[in-house]
């Protein structure tokens, strides 16, 4: 793949809603020598109040106009998952290098239509898992390259919300968002432990799904009432995956839990020879017989999340590498998460191919 250097870069913004403003746009604005030349969303009015606020040249309502006449070498997808396949792989066919908000799909067959896309048109597809770049999973994932820990043979992946369901966009939806909890924040959860194993592969998934409060009104929420007869997605998710070499993941997702603290992210392993756990980082050996345990701390001027993955997607289109957090991964993600929501519908293990 050819990289495109140094000279200046020009994005386009497909969808202007929270995701394009908290994250997208943040993030390229804070990447040196790239433009954010366009912005499109097919909500009236919407595309054009985002470029007035942030100077932004071009608007548009229709992508498929900002595609054809806004000349962008890179497109940030941010729209709701169900657009994600269609979205990306026009703009890679319009020959630019894409940047998709997580999920990568709403199921795997689309994430692997939009890899296969990648790979015809030669051009980088990254996918937004911004976990990966934190600096505790960075030092985490190197830890466990390194072999000092030995074989890990079980890990826990846990991101738990004590009343966090979103009640803005299509997360609640089904036919928008694919699923609930476990697509929106599972895949994080599952993103990052895969990525700190060093990307084991899997052999089969166990999993459950609940909605013990989706349905119900009057729950307590952080982000304030949901309508139960439009909420038709899973509120919580578990899952047993297995991989080669016997390595066991647990997770753990739900957005509702009657659980005593407001959020849990967290990430465990054992391995041989020690174990982690995130985050803060905290390293677990066995010294002259005892339980040992190192903490890390993490530097105060930590840059965030989101800007360091988009950074990571520029330099990979600048450089003609891969991102970190390439397509195939994402489609890997989607394969484990399409498993899981069979297996809870099922009730039986699925194995993966």
């Amino acid at each position: 793949m050819r990289g495109l250097g140094e000279r200046r870069l020009r994005v386009g913004l497909i969808g202007a809603g929270g995701i394009a403003r908290g994250a997208h746009r943040p993030g390229f604005a804070a990447q040196p020598n790239v433009e954010i030349a366009a912005v499109a969303d097919p909500m009236e009015g919407r595309a054009e109040a985002f470029a007035r606020e942030f100077g932004v040249p071009q608007a548009f309502t229709d992508y498929r106009d900002l595609l054809a006449r806004a000349d962008v070498d890179l497109a940030a997808v941010g729209t709701p998952p169900v657009a994600h396949a269609e979205v990306t792989i026009a703009a890679l066919e319009a020959g630019a290098h894409v940047f998709c908000e997580k999920p990568m799909a709403m199921n795997a067959v689309e994430a692997q239509a939009m890899a296969a896309a990648a790979e015809r048109a030669g051009r980088v597809l990254a996918i937004d898992f911004q976990t990966r770049f934190g600096w505790d999973t960075q030092r985490a994932r190197a830890l466990l390259a390194s072999g000092r820990l030995g074989a890990p043979h079980l890990a826990r992946a846990a991101m738990l919300r004590q009343a966090g369901v979103p009640t803005w966009g299509a997360f609640t939806s089904k036919a928008a968002n694919g699923g609930g909890a476990l697509i929106d924040i599972g895949v994080h959860a599952l993103d990052r432990a895969l990525y700190v194993l060093g990307h084991p592969t899997p052999t089969s998934v166990w999993g459950a799904t609940a909605q013990p409060f989706g349905a119900r009104g009057g729950v307590t929420n952080r982000w304030g009432p949901w309508d139960p007869a439009a909420h038709d997605v899973d509120d919580l998710a578990f899952a047993g995956i297995r991989f080669e070499d016997d390595l066991i993941l647990l997770l753990e997702c739900s957005w509702v839990l009657r659980i005593g603290e407001r959020s849990v992210e967290r990430l465990e392993v054992s391995a041989a020879d020690g174990g982690l756990e995130l985050s803060p980082l905290r390293v677990h050996y066995d010294r002259d017989g005892c339980h040992s345990t190192e903490t890390f701390v993490a530097p105060e001027a930590e840059a965030r999340q989101h800007v360091l993955s988009v950074a990571d997607f520029v330099r990979a289109v600048r450089e003609g590498t891969e991102p970190t957090v390439t397509a195939a991964q994402g489609v890997t993600v989607a394969k484990i998460v399409d498993a899981i929501y069979r297996s809870a519908a099922a009730r039986v293990e699925v194995p993966l191919a």
